[in-house]
């Protein structure tokens, strides 16, 4: 049984910090709170720590019970998936043709992550306050993990929007007020301020091992590697990776099984390095409802074909085929022949949907014992953070940085393909196809492989060649910058610019 006290109560504490506390948060802007009634024991410090992680169980991070969706279903943006759902606005957004009224993510993403960020700042900027009761070790790491997620937060909003108001303390509940007169600041700037709250927040993290929904330093560390990684600072990255994956007591390391890591094995995972926890019975999602048995979105063929061929002799593929996609003729407890798939009109499925025009559906994250999942809901932990992609990065940031002969990188990479229960054959030289497939395959359906097309500036080759929900249905692809959403351009007229195109 999972023991995650702190965070599994958040978003009860979140409603009651933020909204119910008429006396004082209501009424006063953030910036100025009474420490008459709060910031007096560990308790308030928890209760306000809670709060800036709450933003992970919405649909931008993970997902909350009665949503009809989850958030690695942003997956279908990129070349590894399709959506049939209207969940968050995806299917739309996939097909193309956004622009600044568009609702959904493109607004979503946007509101929740500066909700995560104004949690944030209101902590940081009383945290202070607590120094008299706090060890300095609890000081440290409780500012860490502040740091973490607005770090997290902001690196999502300049991979989206570009440049973005940097907000660094309390702003008035208002939402109408919150960015008046605050500039867009260019992305570099804001880059470098991440910089330095992410080396604050892993100096003052534990290095141990994650099982609490807490960050910890390996946390902070590969979130600090995908900053690096998203501005193109190849040699910073792979020594920032280096400074964990080489770390004589790195608590990280490669799961023994695969599968385990996304479904039934996630307790005390080794290679889980952050998550969104859930526990059932009060507090759950609709993860396999939505992929396993309704099959609201599913892999393209693209995927499918990604993987390699592990035994030529035999034609046995990569495993981590297997265990990512139901293919035709595998087991499937939602048909009376035990097999898949089951396509419309056929009796006796127990699955909500049919089975869609690719003749597959994702297996990864599914409880391949549950039969129907109507009216359930799963606990299975969104993973947002594990150590094969700690790996893969270093093995990527090496080779772009000109390292790609170092034994080290081609060690990395070879440690995933390796894996127990996988046993790809190891590769003998990097190049940078090989690198990129194999985080596709290893990471496919986490939530990742937009970004990483867009970050490797191909997305405008690859996606308009991806069909959307329908054999003949191609999409369009807007561009690399979402638009700023238009109640923000409303509010800020003549002050800012929108993004080019929009």
């Amino acid at each position: 049984m999972k023991v995650n006290i702190k965070l599994l109560i958040y978003p009860v504490i979140a409603t009651a910090l933020f909204s119910a506390c008429d006396d004082f948060l209501d009424k006063e802007p953030l910036s100025q709170p009474s420490s008459e009634i709060f910031w007096k024991t560990e308790t308030d410090v928890n209760a306000a720590l809670a709060a800036t992680y709450s933003i992970y169980r919405t649909n931008i991070a993970g997902s909350v019970a009665g949503s009809n969706g989850v958030s690695i279903n942003i997956e279908c943006l990129s070349d590894n998936a399709i959506s049939e759902s209207g969940f968050f606005g995806i299917q739309n957004i996939m097909h193309g043709g956004i622009h600044s009224g568009t609702g959904g993510a493109v607004q979503d993403f946007w509101r929740l992550c500066y909700e995560g960020i104004a949690n944030c700042n209101y902590f940081l900027d009383n945290i202070d306050q607590a120094k008299d009761f706090l060890s300095e070790e609890s000081y440290n790491q409780y500012k860490g993990e502040a740091l973490f997620n607005r770090c997290y937060f902001y690196n999502e909003l300049i991979q989206l929007y570009g440049d973005v108001p940097l907000l660094l303390h309390s702003q008035s509940i208002d939402s109408m007020e919150v960015f008046k007169n605050k500039p867009r600041v260019p992305k570099p700037e804001v880059v470098e301020q991440l910089l330095k709250d992410i080396d604050i927040a892993i100096s003052g993290l534990p290095n141990i091992a994650y099982t609490d929904g807490h960050a910890v330093k390996g946390s902070a560390i590969l979130l600090k590697v995908r900053i690096l990684m998203n501005n193109e600072r190849w040699a910073e990255a792979a020594e920032v990776a280096w400074s964990l994956i080489g770390d004589a007591g790195n608590p990280f390391s490669l799961h023994d099984n695969y599968s385990g890591i996304f479904f039934d094995e996630q307790e005390d995972n080794p290679e889980i390095m952050f998550s969104v926890q859930y526990q059932l019975p009060s507090d759950g999602h609709q993860l396999d409802q939505y992929i396993g048995s309704r099959m609201s979105f599913y892999p393209t063929t693209q995927l499918r074909d990604a993987y390699e061929i592990k035994d030529p002799e035999t034609g046995e593929m990569d495993p981590r085929l297997g265990m990512t996609i139901f293919q035709e003729g595998d087991p499937w407890i939602m048909h009376p022949s035990g097999k898949f798939p089951a396509f419309e009109n056929d009796e006796g499925r127990t699955s909500e949907g049919n089975v869609n025009f690719t003749g597959m559906a994702f297996k990864k994250w599914v409880n391949p014992t549950l039969i129907q999942a109507r009216d359930k809901v799963s606990d299975q932990d969104i993973v947002k953070m594990r150590y094969a992609e700690l790996l893969l990065s270093y093995a990527e940031a090496m080779f772009e940085s000109g390292q790609g002969t170092d034994q080290r990188a081609l060690d990395a990479i070879n440690a995933v393909r390796q894996r127990p229960g996988v046993e790809m054959p190891p590769l003998s030289v990097l190049t940078r196809e090989n690198i990129r497939n194999e985080r596709r395959i290893e990471l496919a359906f986490e939530g990742l492989r937009f970004n990483d097309l867009k970050r490797w500036q191909i997305a405008h080759e690859i996606i308009p060649e991806i069909p959307g929900n329908g054999a003949d249905v191609q999409r369009v692809f807007d561009g690399y910058l979402w638009p700023i959403p238009q109640s923000q351009m409303d509010i800020m007229e003549g002050i800012w610019e929108q993004n080019p195109g929009f």
